[in-house]
């Protein structure tokens, strides 16, 4: 029989706030953290709609992370670092390390970012003096060896640094893993995190993701697929996922952590139980890319990915799901069909909520913060509501929980999906802190 995996501890930090008490309060707010980007405008991208982390709000916070070691991080670890702070201290971790050799860390992030300063100096100092506009490589080079300091263009752009330095922070000796998958990549390492404590292999781990999209390199990229939403007024209207009228996606940043512990690890230091892991499910993509992909397809695997989270949960008994509900047309259409398809006449019944209306789409850090959100939800009895859910789409035709928070207090089990770019899936399958 394999082992019971619980959650202890969480840690955010989102858009709408830091902190559990912050992030819970603005997902019950009813406003959206969406705003205009003057920083993007100034970079002369086409899309200046975000859901940024207040610096204002985050600068308390860092004195959390090692002083000496801030400058050795890049934004993504830095929201890594304190959201696994805040999840340990929950936790009571601190106090009470586990055995190191039987700790792991799992974390799901994508992007890495060249500093935009030193690239364009890169690029002026290496232009051709006989071809200008072009790239000597000479001059590159000597540039490098001479001027380049290697935290920017290496301790900062590696993505399995950032789980590293989790790993050290806690002295973490078991697994220390990273899954470049987004969006779905922090489901992925929870999932990752879970398999490995029900084999045996560990019997603590640090799940989650971290990213920071909005760098104008990374972000530039998104403007090149037709999957932004843009020209929103008011900006907080930009996302509306599975409305009629929608347009797509925002980008967000930020990041979540949980503490999973084998439950009797768990209860052998008295530590409270927030939520259970009771199954998985993922599977891979297709070719077609962000935007453009098929909704026959991306149901068909979703679909997969959730009928495997049920079987290994052993119950179809779903409450309520925080779907992955992006904004864009294809893909709340197929998250719709996939619902629909597996669970019959039924679907209509179970209530759907979709997140990023409010906080904007953060990648691989979207499932972990929608995980800590769901396990406050079942906690609480209170569902998040839908934002910007004004047009029912015809193909749409689901319980999405609009606009209002509604009050569920006999919620206990919930699932939780994931879409990636080329239509890969993931879902876990949680429930209440109950055991």
């Amino acid at each position: 029989m394999s082992r019971q995996v619980v959650i202890t501890g969480r840690g955010v930090v989102s858009p709408l706030g830091i902190g559990l008490a912050a992030h819970w309060a603005g997902a019950l707010s009813g406003r959206s953290a969406i705003t205009r980007s003057s920083r993007l405008v100034a970079q002369g991208l086409p899309v200046d709609l975000a859901a940024p982390v207040s610096d204002a709000e985050l600068a308390p916070y860092l004195n959390r992370l090692p002083r000496r070691q801030l400058k050795l991080l890049n934004r993504v670890t830095r929201f890594a670092m304190l959201a696994a702070s805040l999840a340990v201290e929950e936790a009571g971790l601190g106090s009470l390390p586990p055995d190191p050799t039987r700790f792991g860390v799992f974390l799901g992030t994508f992007f890495t970012a060249l500093d935009p300063a030193a690239f364009v100096q890169l690029l002026a100092a290496s232009e051709s003096e006989s071809q200008p506009g072009s790239l000597d490589l000479a001059k590159a080079n000597a540039y490098c060896m001479a001027s380049i300091n290697p935290i920017d263009y290496s301790l900062k752009t590696m993505p399995n640094l950032g789980a590293g330095h989790l790993a050290i922070a806690h002295n973490a000796q078991a697994i220390c893993r990273v899954v470049s998958d987004p969006p779905t990549g922090g489901l992925q390492a929870i999932a990752q995190a879970a398999w490995t404590i029900r084999e045996g292999l560990a019997d603590v781990a640090l799940a989650g993701g971290a990213e920071a999209p909005l760098e104008e390199l990374i972000f530039m990229n998104f403007c090149t697929l037709d999957c932004l939403a843009r020209n929103a007024e008011p900006p907080g209207a930009a996302c509306a996922p599975f409305d009629a009228r929608r347009c797509g996606t925002v980008l967000g940043e930020g990041a979540g952590f949980v503490v999973l512990e084998e439950l009797e690890h768990a209860r052998a230091r008295s530590a409270r139980v927030l939520g259970e892991l009771l199954g998985s499910g993922v599977v891979g993509g297709s070719d077609s890319l962000y935007g453009t992909s098929d909704a026959k397809g991306i149901a068909e695997r979703l679909g997969r990915a959730m009928a495997r989270a049920i079987e290994r949960s052993g119950t179809r008994e779903i409450d309520v799901i925080f779907a992955n509900g992006d904004g864009t047309r294809v893909r709340d259409q197929a998250e719709t069909a996939a619902v629909r398809s597996l669970f019959g006449d039924r679907a209509r019944k179970i209530p759907l909520t979709a997140p990023k209306a409010m906080q904007g789409h953060l990648f691989s850090a979207a499932g972990p913060v929608e995980l800590i959100t769901c396990l406050l939800s079942l906690e609480r009895g209170i569902i998040p509501p839908t934002l910007n859910y004004q047009e029912p789409d015809p193909l749409c035709d689901l319980d999405y929980v609009p606009n209002e928070p509604r009050r569920e207090p006999e919620l206990r089990v919930a699932m939780l999906n994931g879409i990636g770019l080329f239509g890969e899936s993931a879902t876990l399958v949680a429930r209440r802190g109950e055991v």
